[in-house]
């Protein structure tokens, strides 16, 4: 018993005396080169059989400039809009809300998952993003078609439209000269009780 204790001391002993080695305690993150990476993740993104590495493709395609790789919006769009997935279509809806500068493409295909998606979660999910999406400068298709256009119904209306009419004369006050007090006007019934002594 003793030497077991003995034993197993050592092995402790020796166990936390040793270097352990730094990349399990300080991992970095290998550098990739983006021009070869991104080709990589759409492909993965549009052809993988496997949900969650589609998913992981879509949530990595946020990271990298969309201005100097045009193909990542038009590509997590189709995504958005084609992926029978419902976690893959969320990925990409939360990388596209994301991805800055905003574009009229991911913004129309935000707009089109917060109405017609199937699921209920993506269709949440694209009404929650809209309206940041909107602060960081996306204007809509309704903000950009120009004034509202005015209704136009079957019904007939609830009553013509009048003229309008002049008014009289009398209603404007005449200009008296200077000194002189403008009458009162009579159209309103004389009071009752005493009378007003100024």
């Amino acid at each position: 018993m003793k030497r077991l204790l003995a034993g197993l001391l050592l092995f402790i002993v020796l166990a936390w005396a040793a270097p352990a080695p730094a990349q399990w305690i300080f991992a970095k993150k290998q550098k990739v080169n983006p021009s070869q990476r991104v080709p990589e993740l759409i492909l993965i993104v549009k052809t993988d059989p496997d949900e969650r590495k589609r998913t992981h493709a879509a949530e990595e395609l946020r990271d990298y400039d969309s201005a100097t790789f045009t193909e990542i919006v038009p590509v997590l769009v189709d995504v958005l809009q084609q992926d029978k997935k419902m976690n893959v279509r969320l990925e990409a809806l939360n990388s596209l809300a994301k991805i800055r500068p905003v574009s009229a493409q991911a913004g129309q295909a935000i707009e089109k998952a917060a109405s017609e998606d199937e699921s209920w979660r993506v269709r949440l999910q694209a009404k929650t993003s809209l309206p940041k999406y909107h602060l960081a400068g996306y204007l809509s298709r309704k903000n950009e078609q120009g004034p509202p256009q005015k209704r136009t119904t079957q019904e007939p209306p609830l009553a013509a439209p009048q003229a309008p009419q002049p008014l009289p004369i009398e209603t404007f006050p005449r200009r008296m000269p200077p000194g002189e007090a403008a009458p009162l006007p009579t159209t309103e019934p004389p009071l009752e009780g005493p009378p007003l002594v100024p």
